[in-house]
């Protein structure tokens, strides 16, 4: 016959199995709701980058974006030049065209540089050309203004995306690129 004390014995061991498999369980149920729940968090900022993204992108394709990149484009002023024609101080309105634009491309190669975006998407989207014309076209006045106003960082996100732009077209053997002025 078996005693009662092996049978309480036999339950206690029993419920205390349960209760583990219960905890192991539960603990494995959580990790898994943490992970979806960081999954959904990641997806919801990709999304957000993207959107981001995709709000400069209309910027620098509106009209007025095209028309001020194409005026800028076509000038190539010697420092002085500038200076004493374009600088903020003496001509805001080409200043708020020349900036708007290069505050933009500052903000695109800000996010390549934190992998946020793509240098292949900025390429199938065509921003390749538009940009490294533009730094090709200014590279002297803003390495200048670096110097003058003791700031080696200025534009660098601009300078950044301007050579991961280079350096794409140059792996898929694209000839220079030349505008006609």
């Amino acid at each position: 016959m078996v005693e009662f004390s092996t049978i309480l014995q036999f339950i206690q061991a029993f419920g205390i199995i349960v209760g583990v498999a219960y905890y192991i369980l539960n603990i494995e149920n959580n990790r898994k709701n943490q992970e979806l729940g960081l999954k959904s968090q990641k997806q919801a900022l990709e999304t957000r980058q993207m959107q981001l993204f995709m709000q400069l992108y209309n910027d620098i394709n509106s009209e007025p974006r095209l028309e001020s990149w194409a005026e800028i484009i076509n000038m190539k002023p010697s420092y002085k030049e500038y200076i004493e024609k374009y600088d903020s101080s003496v001509n805001i309105v080409f200043y708020a065209k020349r900036a708007s634009l290069w505050y933009t491309y500052n903000t695109i190669g800000e996010m390549l540089r934190l992998e946020m975006i793509e240098t292949e998407l900025l390429h199938r989207l065509n921003v390749d050309v538009n940009i490294i014309v533009m730094w090709d076209t200014w590279s002297p006045i803003i390495e200048k203004n670096r110097e003058v106003e003791n700031m080696p960082d200025l534009w660098d996100g601009f300078e950044y995306l301007y050579k991961e732009m280079k350096t794409l077209r140059d792996s898929k053997g694209y000839p220079e690129i030349t505008i006609n002025r």
